[in-house]
C-alpha cells in the first residue's frame, strides 16, 4: 500500500479498534519492481486479519481495497506454491 493510503486508511481508524492495531503492524519497504526509491507499506498479518481490513477498508477508506485484495492475492500464491 502506498505510504499516502496508510496514512489516510489509518487516520480513518479508530485508534482503539483491531483494526488500527493491525494496520500499525505496517513496515516500509521498497517496492523492487516500482524501483528502489518507490516505498511501499506492508501490513504485516493473518489472513483473517487481512479480510478484516478489507471490510474496514470497505466502510472507512474503499480507496485501499484494491492493494489489501493484491497483498491477499500474493500471499496466497506464496502459500501454494510447491516447496
Amino acid at each position: 500500500m502506498s505510504p499516502e493510503d496508510y496514512d489516510l486508511f489509518v487516520a480513518e481508524c479508530d485508534i482503539k479498534s483491531p483494526d488500527y492495531s493491525i494496520l500499525k503492524n505496517g513496515v516500509v519497504a521498497h517496492d523492487p519492481q516500482a524501483g528502489c526509491d518507490q516505498r511501499v507499506i506492508q501490513i504485516l498479518c493473518n489472513h483473517e486479519e487481512a479480510a478484516q481490513l478489507l471490510d474496514a477498508a470497505r466502510r472507512l477508506y474503499p480507496k485501499a481495497m484494491p492493494a489489501i485484495r493484491q497483498g491477499m492475492e500474493l500471499a496466497r500464491q506464496v502459500n501454494t506454491e510447491p516447496k
